[in-house]
């Protein structure tokens, strides 16, 4: 269970018994609250839950179903969580049966960082009222394994922070930007290509090769071709030796040359 007071979060199991114990952790440290509002899982509506909250005084409401503004925000946080657990199991390498002892070093984290949507405070800055120290104020080098104080200012953390969102954003828009020009192309060629042959153009005609044997079909391009007039939907084309003449659909057809080929300027003013 994941309570939520304006981004100062606690993370818990999801058993009944389990969540009667975070609410009582949270009333002895913040006092009671007023109402208590929670999703419709089967945890906050059992037996136990509807008594805790007429013995504090308090009102259990839950929130409607598919809720756009409260639904769901629970669950990201707690993806985010996820993700934050399994890069720190891969890197320390600790018994993976261990992971709820990392839980407080990412629940410290979550509530003493900046938030952009709190005017970049921290959930423990405008809850509590007390500075949020720095996650860097004080290191553990990797040489001597001794706590190491950094002198670095808060303003110079949200200038690096603000310039690394800013080389993020910027790298997801270029992404997004290849992306969207990948999708129209791929949509231009779903399309087809429009067929801008006129009369008189030189084209190659792509046929299928009918004399290889088996269910697959070997396709040629064969030609030039002239195009001798453009109908509704197809183009009539004449073979330059024969002078034979086919109705051929445009999207078999591929550009050659245009109608000046091999006309120069002698040619043209004899």
């Amino acid at each position: 269970m994941h309570i939520d007071y304006l981004y100062f979060g606690e993370s818990y199991g999801a058993a009944n018994q389990t969540a009667v114990a975070a609410v009582l952790d949270w009333n002895k440290r913040f006092g009671i609250p007023a109402m208590l509002m929670s999703g419709n899982g089967t945890h906050f509506k059992c037996q136990v839950m509807e008594e805790l909250p007429e013995r504090l005084g308090a009102v259990h409401s839950f929130v409607p179903v598919y809720t756009p503004w409260i639904n769901g925000t629970v669950e990201r946080v707690n993806r985010y969580i996820l993700q934050v657990l399994r890069v720190m199991l891969l890197e320390n390498k600790p018994d993976t049966h261990n992971w709820a002892y990392l839980l407080p070093l990412i629940q410290a984290n979550m509530n003493h960082g900046p938030v952009l949507s709190l005017g970049d405070c921290a959930p423990v800055e405008l809850f509590t009222g007390l500075p949020a120290p720095a996650a860097l104020d004080v290191v553990v080098t990797p040489q001597d394994k001794l706590p190491r104080t950094l002198p670095l200012e808060k303003e110079t953390f949200r200038q690096a922070l603000e310039e690394l969102r800013t080389s993020l954003h910027a790298l997801h828009r270029v992404v997004r930007d290849q992306r969207e020009r990948s999708r129209t192309a791929v949509m231009a060629r779903s399309k087809g290509t429009v067929c801008n042959f006129s009369d008189g153009d030189y084209v190659r005609w792509s046929r299928v090769d009918q004399r290889l044997q088996g269910s697959k079909l070997f396709v040629r391009w064969v030609g030039p071709f002239q195009v001798a007039k453009a109908l509704p939907h197809s183009f009539l084309i004449r073979h330059l030796l024969t002078g034979a003449e086919y109705d051929v659909h445009g999207s078999r057809l591929k550009f050659y040359y245009d109608g000046d080929l091999n006309v120069t300027a002698e040619i043209r003013d004899p």
